[in-house]
């Protein structure tokens, strides 16, 4: 295994804090080497942060971009539940299961009492992709080709900003366990559920009617490039497997690429699905 070099070895590393400056887009980090970077900061509050894994042989034409985005409801959650995935420190094998794709984990704010609520999260997603477009050169990565992950309210971040900022760079967006029309949650999903959209949303489908519209994807679906991939559980009780079913019908209606993987059990993936799943994703991301 190649040894691995943090990019705080770097003295451009600096460089990476600065979102808009001529030196953050045209530094040329190293492709010769895997690099990674943790906790870049992408915008001015203390949670935009995300960590960056560029392969070694990355080049601007070929290697894709996939943007992770974790669960927790809206209220918890950390870009570092992701590494159980990406487990650098068997990164060869990492890179089997993920040719040739270059790796961004996001965190983003989070609601706590009145703090941060709808937008919060949905503005700091589209922070972080600007920022991630914006720098592509400097990561040689190739921004034309983005895929974008999430699970649980990840999930509901990837879909609201793939519907709210089409784009044909954006080649597929994965939604495990995710919800994408809020006010049928609020009504079909458990008291969790409920408990977390009013924090989420500032309240009630009845008193925050707007905020469940705008924040539902489900509601702003338009024809184009992207597509779609859905996996749910169909005995999911925090997110029922109907937020699924009617994205999927919904993306249908307007002539949207969409593909499921509905399998038994809860929320998120259980183990005994695990293998299937990643082979899924495998596959959508060729």
């Amino acid at each position: 295994m190649k040894k691995l070099k943090l990019i705080l070895l770097y003295p451009i590393f600096a460089l990476l804090f600065t979102n808009c400056s001529k030196e953050d887009k045209d530094t040329i980090l190293p492709v010769t080497e895997d690099v990674i970077m943790k906790d870049v900061t992408y915008g001015p509050h203390e949670r935009n942060k995300m960590d960056v894994l560029l392969p070694s042989g990355r080049n601007t034409t070929q290697t894709k971009i996939l943007v992770l985005i974790h669960g927790g409801g809206w209220i918890g959650g950390d870009k570092s539940d992701f590494d159980i995935l990406l487990n650098t420190d068997n990164l060869e094998n990492l890179k089997k299961e993920f040719p040739n794709i270059a790796i961004f984990t996001l965190n983003y704010r989070l609601t706590t009492s009145n703090a941060n609520q709808f937008p919060a999260a949905e503005q700091d997603i589209k922070e972080a992709m600007d920022f991630i477009f914006r720098n592509s050169n400097s990561y040689q990565v190739n921004s034309n080709t983005t895929y974008i992950l999430g699970a649980s309210a990840g999930a509901h971040l990837a879909a609201l900003y793939t519907v709210k900022n089409p784009s044909s760079r954006i080649k597929g967006t994965i939604g495990i366990s995710g919800a994408y029309e809020l006010k049928s949650l609020y009504t079909d999903g458990n008291k969790e559920a409920k408990d977390v959209l009013e924090a989420f949303l500032g309240g009630t489908p009845q008193s925050k009617e707007k905020n469940y519209f705008d924040a539902s994807p489900i509601n702003f679906i338009q024809p184009g490039q992207t597509k779609y991939l859905l996996l749910h559980g169909k005995e999911d009780q925090l997110t029922p497997i109907s937020q699924a079913e009617k994205f999927e019908t919904a993306l249908k209606v307007k002539n949207v690429n969409v593909q499921k993987f509905y399998y038994s059990g809860g929320h998120g993936i259980p183990p005994e699905h695990i293998t299937q799943g990643l082979q899924t994703i495998g596959d959508f991301l060729k």
